[in-house]
């Protein structure tokens, strides 16, 4: 027994005498901080001869005893690299008998991600434009699976505004991308701004969501894809049997519940009212990525990136940070001169009653997320989305037939933007118009128009804030 003892002694010492250890740190450049929780691997050429791990602690530190001496390949393993879609860098790091080797890692700059992520797009181009632009990067998974979505279509919406003979307006843009075999995607040479964002395949599609780029930076978003288009079930309230739910709190910025909040989410009709504890329950929603908005009276509109699920049951908490002051409600009347907006004759005419007539009042009670929303809520409209291309209306009475928005040979309502006939169909303006934009909205068939509003398949007329 003795022998046995002292052989194994002296292996120990023998093998502890060809060991060392592994030291360092890991920083996180992107956000100019240490990196906590990273997994630090460090393996000897060939893979498998031999490997070790450890997590880095709160200060991004981490370090690795017994490793045996030789020449191995440090890396690290962190969700934030799994968010930017990158493989993680790799150092070559010596470990010799009785010393520690030191060895630095890091997530590389928002500078140098970008030019990784970007270079293979921009090519030979010169890219003056880096220093003062951001990049926008995200993957689409399947709701159900979580598997990656590949050749899915993501677009991104802002709006500019435009001077020209016309005179001066908001016009929308937009960007497209395609994801790749791992669902990845990325938009490059962006300028710093809020923009808006949805994923689409075949009939499937996400809501819009917010995003905010900021220049020199890396933005980064996903959506879940799921079974039902972003209007699929926005046509009634009526909860569809087998949908997803969610549920959550509404508060204030000081955590305190907010109660009678409305609580609605995008491409559904159905919203709830928070009780006294400020929590809602939604079922029978459209699964995905969607946005949720909360209103209550005092307070600013309060929107949130939500992802309802058919599997599970979803959570979240909206918080309502902005105070207003309610004031009484004033009624202006103007006289207007050459384009400028006739809100008296829209008064008007909402008095003598021969159309549909949708107030401000309306809007802001309505929570609509698109112009397709609003439109859809007046009696005597047909309204069938088109999905990147806003959506396709026909006003009964009208002799018009519904067909894909931007669909030639179809009988589309004119359309009227602040007095004067707006230059693209139906479906290019609710494509490029959002509610919160709008003052009014006056809508008459063939017959009721006023002649100022003549359309041969119904008008629609629009009355934008100034």
């Amino acid at each position: 027994m003795r022998v046995v003892m002292l052989v194994g002694l002296l292996f120990s010492v023998a093998a502890r005498a060809q060991s060392g250890a592994v030291s360092g740190v890991v920083f996180d450049s992107l956000n100019g901080r240490p990196l906590a929780g990273a997994l630090v691997q460090i393996v000897a050429p060939p893979p498998g001869t031999e490997a070790y791990s450890v997590t880095s602690d709160s200060l991004g530190r981490f370090h690795i005893e017994n490793v045996r001496a030789g020449q191995y390949i440090a890396g690290f393993l962190h969700p934030l690299l799994d968010s930017l879609g990158l493989t993680p860098p790799y150092r070559s790091v010596a470990v010799e008998n009785n010393a520690t080797a030191h060895v630095s890692l890091a997530i590389p700059s928002a500078a140098g991600m970008s030019q990784a992520i970007c270079a293979p797009a921009r090519g030979a181009r010169a890219d003056s434009s880096a220093s003062t632009s951001g990049t926008l990067v995200g993957q689409v998974r399947d709701a159900g699976s979580s598997v990656p979505v590949a050749g899915s279509l993501v677009a991104l919406v802002w709006s500019e505004l435009v001077v020209d003979t016309r005179g001066v307006r908001r016009e929308s843009r937009q960007l497209h991308g395609t994801t790749n075999s791992e669902g990845w995607f990325a938009m490059c040479d962006l300028a710093e701004g809020d923009y808006e964002m949805r994923a689409e395949l075949g009939k499937r599609a996400t809501g819009f969501v917010d995003v905010t780029v900021r220049a020199r930076d890396i933005a980064r978003v996903w959506f879940a894809l799921g079974a039902d288009s972003d209007s699929a079930m926005a046509r009634d309230s009526t909860p569809r049997p087998g949908g997803a739910t969610l549920s959550g709190v509404v508060t204030n910025s000081g955590g305190h519940p907010v109660e009678g909040a409305q609580v609605v989410v995008g491409g559904s009709a159905l919203s709830a009212v928070t009780d006294a504890r400020g929590a809602f329950a939604l079922t029978g929603l459209p699964d995905g990525t969607r946005t949720a908005e909360a209103r209550a009276l005092g307070y600013a509109p309060s929107r949130v990136t939500v992802a309802p699920s058919r599997s599970e049951a979803r959570t979240v908490t909206i918080v309502m940070g902005k105070t207003v002051r309610a004031l009484d409600a004033v009624t202006v009347y103007g006289k207007p001169t050459g384009r400028m907006r006739d809100l008296s004759g829209f008064m008007e005419r909402k008095q003598q009653g021969f159309g549909r007539f949708i107030t401000r009042s309306d809007i802001d009670q309505s929570n609509a997320i698109s112009v397709c929303d609003l439109l859809r809520r007046v009696v005597g409209l047909q309204v069938i989305e088109g999905g990147l291309n806003g959506c396709a209306v026909s006003v009964r009475g009208s002799a018009s037939m519904i067909r894909v928005a931007g669909g030639g040979g179809s009988c589309q309502p004119t359309v009227y933007l602040d007095n004067a006939p707006f230059g693209g169909g139906i479906g290019e303006f609710t494509k490029e118009v959002s509610p919160r934009e709008i003052m009014g909205i006056e809508v008459y068939t063939t017959s009721t128009a006023p002649p100022q509003f003549a359309g041969s398949c119904g008008s629609i007329v629009v009355w934008t804030r100034t």
